[in-house]
């Protein structure tokens, strides 16, 4: 067999089903008189697809937008990735975050793991680079779009690790995504982009199917954007609002809500390394479905980390999970949560599914003594439906607070969980064992809502309003955000008149 005279490693993994086994996938150059046909046929076990280019590149400098002038709220991967092929079209961008920079953001969270103090502006949700700045920083997704490559290239550029262009399964962590986040800033500032910090966009004047000005309390005020670009995040509630009394289309649409559950990271290497101490922090994935319209699952699962407060809003109890780059903390935990459909919300308003989200979430924050310690249960005190009289060592700070959380969470839920619990301790002994604690409440999943868009990637009343990303339903991660904010600037690219 003629040998190969290019060899690339697209993507490599392990698989630890069975045994541990090391999986490649590989790009082969092969010279132009190979018959692949002829070849395929003498090496049975070789698979192979023809890449055809249909897609332009997402990164091409061009002058499509010149001297147009477009607002991108919200500084997450959505608005950040949109704001930089936009400014490479030519555009004059401005990118406005109702949070701090990574920076003076840091303090504030450093504040809330120490003294449980909670800034309403600026968070584990709410900053420069989103809710991923402070999370593992997971690159995966289900998504398989040409523009995947070009997306981790940019962070690799922007300070991420070379590896996660070919890793399985890709992280870069909260500790360097902080610097990727304000590397990207600055190029951003390169091409011409104005970054603009606590600036809550509280106001949008609208005048003929149209945005004609756009206002941030009484220090910014924008007029006349050719388009305004909604990338706001799962998590702005207010936002939401907002789009509502201007009669902008919104739709309640399914997402999940459950607990954070925290294991020793030992135990998980002990059920999934199979004795190798070289292969590092295990993750797990586990899912049980119980009915065809409910399912408990394992969302955002962080070896080697710790369970953070991620409430973006006073009075509100939200946790989640985050991990340093090295993933080397003696903890691992997962969100373990339940599908919540349309059927389990309370009237037919288009932010039902955030009331519910809001409701448990207040239940929460009431039953810690309102305050932002962690709401705790050991799984064997779940399970016999009482309050924890000791709870064990966690990640999480500033402390934890024994409670109920079956008074905390709707009854179908809690009886989800308890069923898939079970389940899942008969695959991993220890699973709901003494060790086992649970947090909650995870309720920031996804979007509760969808907004729907044109053609144009437009909302279907205002002309010039773009809703983007993860808060308005097109995605739901680090990636498929940034995705989809590259999907927002080249359909205005291509539809700008």
């Amino acid at each position: 067999m003629t040998m190969p005279r290019g060899l690339k490693i697209l993507k490599e993994s392990i698989d630890k089903r069975r045994s541990v086994r090391y999986v490649y996938t590989l790009e082969v150059e092969l010279q132009e008189n190979i018959d692949l046909k002829k070849l395929l046929e003498n090496n049975k076990g070789l698979h192979f697809r023809e890449v055809v280019e249909e897609i332009p590149p997402a990164f091409t400098k061009r002058e499509d937008l010149r001297e147009k002038t477009y607002l991108v709220v919200g500084a997450g991967p959505a608005g950040m990735f949109c704001a930089y092929n936009l400014a490479l079209s030519g555009a004059r961008v401005t990118l406005l975050e109702r949070g701090d920079a990574v920076g003076p953001r840091l303090k504030k969270i450093r504040a809330l793991f120490k003294d449980g103090l909670l800034d309403g502006e600026s968070n584990i949700c709410f900053g420069e680079g989103g809710a991923g700045t402070f999370s593992d920083g997971k690159l995966t997704t289900r998504k398989n779009h040409p523009w995947i490559r070009e997306v981790f290239e940019a962070l690799v550029e922007f300070g991420a690790p070379q590896e996660i262009t070919t890793s399985g399964k890709p992280h870069i962590g909260t500790d360097r995504l902080r610097a990727v986040v304000v590397n990207m800033r600055n190029a951003l500032k390169k091409l011409g982009v104005t970054v603009i910090f606590n600036a809550k966009v509280d106001q949008l004047l609208v005048q003929n199917g149209k945005i004609v000005a756009v206002q941030c309390g009484s220090k910014y005020h924008f007029e006349r954007p050719d388009g305004v670009i909604w990338a706001t995040g799962h998590s702005a509630r207010d936002s939401f609002n907002l789009l509502l009394k201007l009669g902008v289309p919104m739709l309640a649409k399914p997402f999940a809500v459950g607990v954070r559950i925290e294991h020793p990271q030992a135990l998980v290497n002990q059920w999934l390394n199979r004795g190798r101490e070289d292969l590092g922090a295990a993750d797990y994935a586990v899912v049980c479905n119980l009915s065809k319209d409910r399912s408990v699952y394992s969302f955002c699962m962080c070896p080697g980390g710790q369970i953070v407060c991620s409430s973006s809003h006073d009075g509100y109890h939200v946790v989640n999970g985050m991990s340093n780059y090295a993933r080397n903390s003696e903890f691992a935990n997962a969100g373990l949560v339940v599908k919540v459909n349309q059927s389990d919300f309370l009237g037919n308003s288009p932010l039902a599914g955030m009331n519910y989200q809001s409701d448990i979430e207040s239940k929460a924050f009431q039953a810690t003594g309102s305050n932002y310690l962690g709401p705790a249960q050991r799984v064997q005190d779940f399970f016999a439906n009482r309050i924890s009289r000791d709870l064990p060592k966690s990640s999480f700070k500033p402390g934890l607070v024994a409670v109920n959380l079956k008074s905390i969470l709707p009854q179908a839920l809690s009886v989800s969980l308890e069923r898939a619990l079970n389940e899942f301790e008969a695959r991993y002994h220890g699973f709901t064992g003494e060790e086992a604690l649970l947090l909650g409440t995870e309720t920031r999943t996804s979007s509760p809502v969808s907004i729907p868009r044109a053609a144009n990637a437009a909302t279907t009343v205002l002309d010039n309003l773009y809703p983007c990303g993860e808060g308005a339903g097109y995605a739901g991660g680090i990636v498929s955000a940034a995705l989809d904010g590259l999907y927002v600037a080249n359909c205005i690219r291509t539809h700008s008149p």
